[in-house]
């Protein structure tokens, strides 16, 4: 019988495929990636977003929740066992450190969009943006995003404590069962409204053209970079999700599941927003005044804005949330190995170590840009690491025993794959990151 020192597995093997989609959706190319395909060539962006998810970001994954499995620990843990199974040097078990620090400032940036998501769609169901202007609803935005403004953070990040502390097999069941088909039906309804109310043949021209002649470098740069991010690899999600997972579930079909619905759920939002916003006259643009500005300007020009866009961004909040409960386990897992906390306590000071960081974000205002940029290097960097040490350092005896219940030829793509594609193209990815201004 497992001890309480052994991560107890939930029973339903689909649980993994939602948990992994619903934590996926939250990281940001849900809502960054329909204006980029059109930005950068439409359907060639697309196909090389489509191309790293599953040759790259897909192995990655795996590999990550196949450690998680192996080693039934939190992320530090599952890394060194597999290290004494391998006979090599403990240092490996440092990426476990540093997925914890990259969690905790994701659950830092999560905290304060869904919290901003929640303020907007308030404000659109009561009519406060009705017919206002781009530039009415600019400053609005630029009212929430004040340390002063009275914000939902609190509450958000309250919640997603509460839903940490009741353990991963109940969390987990939540995001996957409850919260996932949530945000399906919510993305469906704002579709039907979209075609019925949007310039539908418009955004498919910008979306899906294939428009070779817009296709440069950076375009592809950053449908790879894309790719890379949305599948969550290298956070220790997939380390926790693994340790909690059915030791007889087939990881690498589990993730290719999970990642289909990630990027149907990214196509979804991609055709309920642009007809919208063609309709309104709103040119895509990237980063938080797509999201904060041009989003909101159209759902309060449209006819029945005030429905629709709560629902919109009612779904994102609640993508945003699913993520922090996701990110919240690693650090809770490494807190309960390394200090022998109880969860309750582990999951409190991991909100309390959110939120200091949060009350301090004015103290580092003028190197945001940095820090983010630090943050995406850092997760490249994790990801590298990871894939070397899964595919050149251990045994492949060991790891196909983790692995036995995909079929041959499978586990030999997933392991060439792991070995001489991942980190060339990270390599790459993350020279091109770092030199590029």
């Amino acid at each position: 019988m497992l001890d309480d020192n052994v991560p107890k597995p939930w029973q339903g093997q689909t649980t993994l495929v939602f948990a992994l989609a619903a934590a996926a959706m939250g990281l940001g190319n849900i809502l960054r990636l329909p204006f980029l395909m059109g930005e950068h060539g439409g359907a060639p962006f697309f196909l090389a977003y489509v191309a790293t998810v599953f040759l790259v970001a897909a192995p990655l994954l795996a590999a990550e929740v196949m450690l998680g499995s192996h080693g039934r620990g939190s992320p530090i843990g599952a890394i060194r066992w597999a290290s004494d199974q391998a006979g090599r040097s403990h240092h490996w078990s440092l990426l476990g450190v540093g997925q914890a620090f990259l969690a905790l400032a994701l659950l830092v940036l999560l905290a304060l969009l869904a919290s901003w998501m929640i303020d907007v769609a308030v404000a659109l169901n009561r009519l406060e943006l009705s017919a206002a202007s781009g530039l009415e609803v600019a400053e609005y935005f630029g009212q929430l995003t004040q340390m002063g403004h009275p914000s939902l953070q609190w509450p958000v990040l309250a919640a997603a404590v509460i839903a940490a502390a009741l353990g991963p097999q109940y969390a987990m069941a939540v995001i996957g069962w409850l919260v996932l088909p949530v945000m399906v039906v919510g993305l469906l309804s704002v579709v039907q409204y979209a075609v019925g109310a949007g310039d539908l043949a418009a955004a498919g021209n910008y979306l899906f053209a294939a428009d070779y002649e817009n296709v440069e470098q950076t375009g592809v740069f950053l449908g790879v970079f894309s790719g890379l991010l949305t599948a969550g690899a290298g956070l220790g999600i997939g380390s926790c999700f693994g340790a909690h997972a059915p030791r007889n579930l087939p990881f690498l079909r589990s993730v290719i599941a999970a990642l289909v619905l990630d990027t149907a759920g990214v196509i979804l939002v991609a055709i309920a927003l642009i007809p919208l916003l063609e309709t309104a006259n709103v040119l895509p643009d990237q980063g938080l005044g797509f999201l904060f500005i041009g989003v909101p300007y159209a759902f309060a020009n449209l006819p029945l804005g005030e429905v629709y866009g709560p629902i919109f961004f009612g779904v994102a909040a609640l993508a945003c949330f699913a993520t922090m409960v996701a990110l919240m386990e690693p650090i809770i897992m490494i807190l309960r190995r390394e200090l022998n906390l109880s969860r309750a306590i582990a999951s409190l000071l991991t909100g309390c170590l959110v939120f200091l960081v949060i009350w301090m974000l004015p103290l580092f205002e003028s190197v945001t840009d940095l820090v983010s940029r630090l943050i995406d290097s850092g997760v490249l960097v994790i990801m590298l690491l990871l894939g070397l040490f899964v595919g050149w350092q251990l045994p492949r005896p060991v790891v196909r025993g983790e692995m036995y219940r995909e079929p041959p030829w499978l586990f030999v793509v997933w392991w060439y794959l792991l070995r001489f594609v991942v980190p060339p193209v990270l390599t790459v990815i993350l020279c091109i990151h770092i030199f590029t201004v």
